[in-house]
Order: structure tokens, then C-alpha cells, then sequence
């Protein structure tokens, strides 16, 4: 997979996760430059940063001045990405009555607010240069009803909204911003699903199955390098509910 831009340069958030490590095997692939973000995983993030020949840099995205001191210094050393792809994400499966304020800031932190900050962040040099691509990566896409935290979907539908109004605004300037809406995965946030719900998803899923991350990362990866008119929308990729 080539990229459309020139000179393309990739900031992935989560990149330590199970789709964050695909999409850096893609960017790998494809010769692009990057660095990306984990929190604690230091063995695996390093790991992944030395067979991808690739920067990890560690970064609690829950804190707002963390993320934002973390992107300017990367554009102070003259990194300045014009493809941004946000993989990080959290989830405490619990009940309404069971969310306290805490779960509640934690997951607005980590799943909205630091892509809100890396968009506002990275977009002026994005625009400034005519081109860039932004990918969200999520877990909802609105047109179908699937159990879930409310917290979680809360702010997953947040992610659409800031898409669609984002594109908006920086679509003229040649910047694209979608997001990916993914169904439950083999790994990562799936692996805390209650089992009747997996086996719900898969008696309903068009597939039969969940997804594989390597999958996944194929549509994510799409929309980062290949894409050209594509803008302000959710993509599904959950195998068919």
C-alpha cells in the first residue's frame, strides 16, 4: 500500500494495542515514518518500535498537558505529521448504576478528548501544507443497536460528531477526517465481552465470527494512505450486524 501524500509522516495513538500494532505493520510496509504512543505496555510498545524501526513514545492520554506537550515536542523537532490515526481506547464493562465520575473522565479522556487535542493540535500544519489524513478508530457507527457501557457508546457517538463537524472545517483545506467503527475483535478490548454476548455477536454477524485486527487495520490503513474523497464519515468494518 503506497500513500497518496507527499512525503508522508504517521502519529498513531495507542499504537501498543492489538489494531495500533497492525497499523504500524502497515505503515511499516508502506515505508512511512512514524512514531507512536503507548501507556505501560514499555516491553511490548519497545518491541514493536524496534522490529517496525519506528518511535514509541510513552504517554498518558488522560492527561490533557501530557498529550499536548508530547505532540508539540515532536513538531519542535520537526515531525510533523500529516497522517494521525487514533487507536487508543478504554472500556470498564459496567452496568449504569455500577459508573462512577472517574470511569466516566478516564474513558472521556483517553477515547475523545486526545483525539479532539491531536486534531487541534496537528491540523494547521495539515492545513497549511493542503493535505492530510486523519483516521478515528472506534466502536459504534449509530445505525446499529448492540449492548454496550453507556459511558463507552456515550462517547463513541461523540467521535462521529467531532468526525462529521471536523471534516467540515478542514475539508477544504484538503485535510480528510473519518472514522472506523469496528465490531468485536480476537483480542483486545473483546477480550472483556460477557461470552453469551460474543456468542450473540457471532449468531448475528453476517460473518459468523469476529474480526482479526490484521482485518481491521486493512480499512484503517485505507483511509490513512489511499484515500481521496472520503470525508466526515463512519465506516463500518464488523463483519456484517
Amino acid at each position: 500500500m503506497q500513500s497518496r501524500l507527499s512525503e508522508p509522516k504517521a502519529l498513531v495513538f495507542g499504537g501498543s494495542g492489538v489494531v495500533g500494532a497492525e497499523v504500524l505493520r502497515g505503515l511499516a510496509r508502506a515505508g512511512v515514518p512514524t512514531a507512536f504512543t503507548f501507556n505501560r505496555s514499555h516491553e511490548r510498545a519497545h518491541a514493536l518500535a524496534a522490529e517496525f524501526s519506528q518511535r514509541a513514545l510513552e504517554v498518558e492520554l488522560s492527561s490533557p498537558n501530557a498529550t499536548r506537550a508530547a505532540l508539540r515536542a515532536l513538531q519542535a523537532e520537526g515531525f510533523r505529521a500529516n497522517v494521525f490515526i487514533h487507536c487508543a481506547g478504554v472500556n470498564r464493562l459496567a452496568k449504569l448504576r455500577d459508573l462512577t465520575d472517574e470511569d466516566w473522565q478516564l474513558t472521556q479522556a483517553v477515547n475523545l478528548q486526545s483525539a479532539f487535542i491531536a486534531i487541534q493540535e496537528l491540523a494547521p500544519q495539515m492545513a497549511a501544507e493542503k493535505q492530510g489524513h486523519i483516521v478515528l478508530v472506534g466502536a459504534l457507527d449509530r445505525t446499529q443497536s448492540a449492548p454496550m457501557p453507556i459511558h463507552f457508546a456515550a462517547l463513541q457517538g461523540g467521535l462521529s460528531a467531532l468526525v462529521m463537524a471536523a471534516a467540515k472545517e478542514l475539508g477544504p483545506s484538503g485535510v480528510c477526517i473519518n472514522l472506523v467503527s469496528l465490531g468485536l475483535l480476537e483480542g483486545g478490548l473483546s477480550r472483556e465481552v460477557d461470552a453469551k454476548l460474543v456468542a450473540d455477536y457471532k449468531n448475528f454477524s453476517a460473518l459468523r465470527r469476529l474480526g482479526q485486527p490484521a482485518e481491521v487495520a486493512k480499512a484503517i490503513l485505507w483511509l490513512a494512505l489511499e484515500n481521496t474523497y472520503m470525508n466526515g464519515r463512519v465506516l463500518a468494518v464488523n463483519g456484517g450486524m
